[in-house]
């Protein structure tokens, strides 16, 4: 099946991008929240994600090529995902916000997702990819380290507050 990556464009896709990124925070936090305690009201103020994003969407879409690039990705005109880089500093870059809604699951779609953005990485000229990511998200995590990544200590531009670091998951990979 066919799975188009379209480039994330503000403003002309901000209602699109903040219900994608309040699913998989969602999502993400649910599991946090069942192991941790930690809820979305820790984390963001009156745990309103939707207040939140409008400000977080361009620092987590970043510049644009050659810089960084966010997909939406689209399976017969429908979103069906996300994922995206952006710099850090000189030669790394970061994956963020790679989320795929289950309706898509179990095609392959998250490895292609990140192979793809591994290579827009390599071909933007970054030695370094890091992410960050839940330890509820095991499959994920799996992915992750077939793909070659593997745990760092956190770095200082994670977005996460610091009295979530030691629950966190942080890994990087050589380009």
């Amino acid at each position: 099946m066919s799975i188009d990556y379209r480039p994330a464009r503000l403003p002309d896709d901000a209602a699109l991008l903040i219900n994608l990124n309040a699913e998989y925070l969602q999502f993400v936090f649910d599991g946090v929240a069942a192991r941790f305690g930690v809820t979305l009201a820790d984390i963001f103020p009156g745990g309103d994600i939707r207040a939140y994003l409008p400000e977080a969407l361009p620092k987590t879409l970043g510049a644009g090529p050659p810089e960084s690039i966010f997909y939406i990705l689209e399976q017969r005109g429908q979103p069906i995902g996300m994922g995206g880089i952006r710099r850090v500093r000189d030669g790394i870059c970061e994956m963020k916000r790679v989320y795929v809604r289950d309706t898509a699951k179990g095609q392959g779609l998250g490895r292609a997702l990140v192979e793809r953005l591994i290579a827009d990485a390599r071909a933007f000229g970054y030695r370094t990819i890091f992410l960050d990511t839940s330890p509820t998200l095991d499959t994920a995590i799996g992915l992750y380290e077939r793909l070659g990544f593997s745990c760092i200590p956190a770095y200082p531009e994670v977005e996460l507050p610091a009295f979530m670091h030691p629950h966190w998951v942080f890994m990087a990979r050589s380009l």
